[in-house]
């Protein structure tokens, strides 16, 4: 099963690192930690798509082979885009965009501040 960790510290510190202010996830293992609530992560199908993708990437490859093979292709291709994780987990959305963050209603502001 997949824990989700909605509003994480980590989350949201590692998105703002990545240049991005609302939402933000990252995978480790069985546990994807979200900067958002459940419920926003959840009703955006090409997100979660992402997210279980790197999930199953977790369960084949164990924690530790994941992170050095990421930590490598990150450095060997220095795009996000190029790492094979990425690309599979890319793919993994779908056709569908995922949604338009200014069209979502306003959430309240959170004191604490996620890749």
């Amino acid at each position: 099963s997949v824990k989700l960790v909605p509003y994480s510290l980590v989350a949201k510190i590692v998105g703002r690192m990545h240049g991005e202010e609302e939402d933000y996830a990252i995978t480790v293992g069985r546990t994807i930690y979200l900067s958002c609530s459940k419920e926003d992560f959840l009703s955006d199908t090409p997100w979660v798509r992402h997210e279980v993708t790197h999930v199953l990437q977790y369960k084949k490859f164990g924690i530790l082979e994941f992170a050095k093979r990421y930590l490598f292709s990150a450095i060997f291709y220095h795009n996000y885009r190029k790492i094979p994780f990425e690309k599979e987990a890319i793919l993994a959305e779908g056709n569908k965009p995922r949604r338009d963050k200014s069209a979502r209603p306003e959430k309240a502001s959170i004191s604490m501040s996620t890749y």
